[in-house]
């Protein structure tokens, strides 16, 4: 069942229940109320007949002529007097001796109220001032004008509940519809985006509520779709590409080699040209799984807390040794006042990895091979600067440094895949932080690294 005819029967059906509680403790009220109102008048009457009889001394025909225009007119009321035995001492024309011995024990106790062959009747004592006499009087009547009106409210209230119930369930259902139809709206574009176009987006501009926030989230998550859509694309392109070229290099080293015959020193050598492609090709997979493995798995990546001061000397131990022609020096720019604020929230290994390719990169690029590292604590997070004398770039180049096996035409010549810096940006982004770059032509480069310190508390 759709929400429109869900909505239009749930919420109707409970306003209709509160209707006709309602409805039907008004009609209740009324009914109770006209049934005391009738019991006084009964009441009232019989003791006024009783003192134009008793006190008066006026006749009981007189009486009754009286009784027999209210009967005929008005509530058909009929009276009868008894003494304090039960004997009856006056009785309207038409009335009806209803009086027991056990309801006049009854009444010596307390007013009997009951109906009977259609009429609302009351039996009670009546004490008689002038003479000294104890009464029991019998009233009844049919309150003609008061189940008029009664039943005038009943047909009122079901009248009036019939058209409100009807309002709400129209009024209901035109509001709901109009409410839901921008999800409509947004089921018709969900339906036509496809890989093919995921750059379509659903208007939202126009709904401030819960439906254009529920907009806003689907376009976000389109947003995120494309970009990974793109990723994954762009890096199934870059891969082909660059598995592509040593592969045919190596596929040709191999058919020229075995074009003619060699000598054994020429065959060394181009087995040994082959373990140096391999090597690298090795180099290059590993690192592509690195970075797939960043994009895929980031929330899996286990966090400690972590003293940067400790990894970036680390990091500076594994290049020096791997590379003993770099030179590096890390220094701190400030000295923290305390422990605490070298400790931030990460993976040791990967921000080695961060480490090892901001220092690698340097010393690489530059003529001096050499690097300054310098840590730099701000308020909530700690700033490392990585600077170098080196060949430096453009504006225009340092827009796309951290594209994946995006290289720079000045550089080459130099061994490097161009994944370093992709790797390297997405593990920064993992652990919350942010990497910039400031670079001159000619001059050298500063990249920086910044990382949220851990929350104190």
């Amino acid at each position: 069942m759709k929400i429109v005819d869900k909505q239009t029967i749930r919420i109707p059906t409970i306003l209709s229940i509160a209707l006709i509680i309602f409805s039907a403790n008004i009609y209740l009220f009324y009914s109770n109320f006209r049934e005391n109102e009738f019991y006084l008048y009964l009441r009232n009457n019989a003791i006024s007949i009783e003192k134009m009889i008793i006190d008066k001394g006026l006749s009981g025909e007189d009486v009754r002529t009286m009784d027999d225009m209210k009967e005929n007119i008005y509530t058909q009321e009929q009276f009868i007097i008894y003494d304090s035995t039960g004997t009856v001492i006056f009785k309207s024309r038409y009335a009806v001796n209803h009086l027991t011995d056990n309801l006049l024990k009854e009444v010596y106790k307390h007013e009997v109220e009951f109906k009977k062959d259609g009429y609302e009747r009351t039996i009670f004592l009546s004490r008689n001032n002038k003479y000294k006499r104890l009464l029991v009087i019998e009233a009844a009547g049919y309150d003609l004008s008061g189940f008029n009106k009664q039943r005038n409210l009943l047909y009122i209230l079901i009248i009036s509940s019939v058209l409100l119930i009807s309002i709400i369930t129209l009024t209901t259902r035109y509001y709901i519809r109009t409410d839901l139809r921008p999800i409509g709206e947004i089921a018709k574009r969900m339906k036509k985006i496809s890989s093919k176009n995921l750059q379509s987006r659903i208007p939202e501009a126009d709904l401030d509520n819960e439906i254009g926030q529920m907009a806003h989230t689907f376009n976000d998550l389109l947003d995120r779709l494309d970009n990974s859509y793109t990723q994954q694309r762009n890096f199934v392109s870059y891969v082909t590409h660059e598995l592509r070229t040593p592969l045919s290099i190596l596929l040709g080293n191999a058919q020229v080699t075995l074009m003619k015959e060699r000598t054994v020193e020429e065959y060394k050598q181009t087995v040994e040209n082959f373990q140096v492609d391999i090597n690298n090709m090795i180099n290059l997979v590993n690192s592509l799984l690195e970075l797939a493995r960043m994009n895929a798995d980031a929330q899996s990546v286990p966090f400690v807390e972590v003293r940067v001061d400790e990894v970036l000397w680390a990091a500076s131990d594994i290049v020096k040794k791997n590379q003993p022609e770099y030179h590096i020096n890390v220094e701190f720019e400030q000295i923290p006042e305390n422990d605490e604020q070298m400790i931030v929230s990460g993976n040791a290994e990967l921000l080695v990895l961060v480490f090892r390719n901001l220092m690698e990169n340097a010393c690489k690029y530059s003529a001096d091979k050499r690097v300054e590292a310098k840590i730099l604590y701000e308020k909530n997070s700690i700033r490392i600067d990585f600077i170098d004398k080196g060949v430096g770039m453009s504006s225009s180049e340092t827009e796309h440094i951290f594209e994946p096996f995006y290289r720079n035409e000045k550089t080459k010549e130099i061994s490097g895949h161009g994944i370093g810096l992709p790797l390297t940006k997405r593990i920064v982004e993992i652990h919350s932080g942010k990497i910039s770059v400031l670079s001159e032509e000619g001059v050298g480069s500063i990249f920086t690294v910044e990382l949220p310190v851990k929350q104190l508390y």
